[in-house]
């Protein structure tokens, strides 16, 4: 593979030097494969006769010296995103919060703080070609944490591109100040310090925007519970009662979920006494018994379900996991799961889901039953049929999959479940997006 050249331009006005712009190219295509926006220029330079040329007119454009810390630490961050292995072939574009050249970060703020309150660093001026700035497919930030508060000029223009990526809409990542809004230079000053940095920005890279996909028996339980009966429960068997049926044998079945420690999960079994069956799952207080039905406030809806008094509003609230892409698997089909625990004949809706792609008797999986002329197409046919894991652009962690339900009308579902960056609550959107014509009445 060619090894990758770094091209700077610069200008040079009375002792102060600029960088306009800058790029670092892997083979002959001029397309963008990333930016990033750092704080300001620091060692990187132009060769001896370049040097000259800019001393002389005040600009000269060329390639970059390659001993340049930084230039390399971005290469080695690029390499590991795309692979050594395979050619790559575009530029990584970087940008400055200021362009003003200086090796030492708080003595260049400094000084563009005297140049913007002097008039020789107009910070009013459009900070890049926006049209150029959107065909990047993302962008890192690493524009140093340190801050003081009589950086006005500094926050200002800062807060300036905080604003051009926003309203660009350009997918973004890096290294994030643990309490502030602010993201750590891809390049410590600490040589050794270098490849465990490198290493974690391709981490989140690849957490952030690289697919993960799954075989559908990664949504079956993966672990053999043994059966727990609850302590209370009610020998009823119409309308609303306590179920004895434990909904915890249903979290416990999946290895990377748990029930938070003082929580557990209880359930209502709701029957009309021909057949048809409803549930509803509530996590409460682990030293709490469930409450009688005719104690428990009766919920607007369907069924008016009861709820006690004692009981959290979501039992997602108490699943926990280990944060990884198939905890997030899990968790979704423990959603569906609870939300229908004890339903039975009419009120089954999900447990008549499968899960594509569907596995024949031999184990193996195929699409081959839901990929001919039967569907009436409502949406274009998706590319990625598996289960599969993102983090969306804001950060969420996301996982979509999709189904076959034959009630009614044969349909083909789309389930999109986004869930909250800090536990496992989440918001699930069902579409249909295809039909496949008569399905099954019961």
């Amino acid at each position: 593979m060619m090894e990758p050249k770094a091209f700077g331009s610069f200008v040079k006005r009375g002792e102060n030097i600029y960088r306009t712009s800058a790029y670092i190219q892997w083979g002959d295509s001029e397309e963008s494969i990333g930016a990033c926006l750092l704080q300001n220029p620091g060692s990187a330079t132009l060769d001896k006769e370049l040097t000259q040329l800019l001393n002389a007119v005040g600009s000269a454009s060329g390639w970059i010296k390659a001993e340049d810390p930084t230039m390399k630490q971005l290469v080695s961050v690029i390499e590991g995103i795309y692979g050594k292995d395979k050619p790559i072939s575009g530029r990584l574009h970087i940008y400055n919060i200021f362009n003003l050249q200086n090796t030492k970060s708080e003595d260049a703020i400094e000084h563009f703080e005297n140049l913007v309150q002097s008039g020789e660093y107009d910070i009013t001026k459009p900070l890049v070609n926006i049209n150029e700035f959107k065909l990047h497919p993302w962008i890192l930030l690493g524009w140093g944490v340190k801050h003081e508060r009589r950086w006005e000029n500094y926050r200002l223009i800062k807060e300036k591109w905080r604003k051009l990526i926003k309203d660009t809409k350009i997918p973004s990542f890096g290294k994030k100040h643990e309490k502030k809004n602010e993201y750590y230079h891809p390049c410590p000053l600490i040589a050794s310090h270098r490849p465990m940095m490198a290493q974690e920005l391709i981490n989140i890279y690849k957490q952030q925007f690289c697919i993960q996909r799954f075989p559908s028996y990664a949504t079956k339980p993966n672990l053999i519970v043994e059966m727990k009966q609850v302590e209370k429960y009610d020998d009823d068997d119409y309308g609303w009662y306590r179920t004895p049926a434990n909904p915890e044998s249903v979290v416990k079945g999946f290895s990377h979920l748990s029930i938070q420690s003082g929580y557990k999960l209880r359930a209502y079994q709701f029957s009309d006494g021909g057949g048809n069956g409803n549930g509803i799952v509530w996590a409460i207080p682990e030293k709490k018994e469930l409450q009688d039905v005719e104690d428990c406030k009766q919920l607007d809806g369907f069924l008016s379900a009861p709820k006690p008094a004692h009981a959290l509003s979501d039992f997602m609230q108490v699943i926990e996991g280990d944060k990884t892409p198939l905890s997030y698997l899990q968790a979704a089909i423990v959603y569906h799961e609870l939300h229908e625990f004890g339903a039975n004949w009419h009120g089954t809706s999900w447990g008549r889901d499968v899960i594509l792609p569907v596995q024949d008797e031999s184990g193996d999986e195929s699409y081959e039953n839901y990929s001919n002329d039967q569907w009436e197409m409502i949406e274009k046919e998706p590319d990625i049929k598996e289960p599969h894991f993102y983090y969306s652009r804001e950060g969420y962690p996301v996982i979509v999959f999709h189904t076959i339900n034959d009630i009614g009308t044969v349909t083909w579902n789309r389930y999109v479940h986004v869930f909250n960056k800090d536990d496992y609550t989440l918001k699930v959107e069902q579409t249909c997006i295809a039909t496949g014509g008569a399905g099954i009445i019961f």
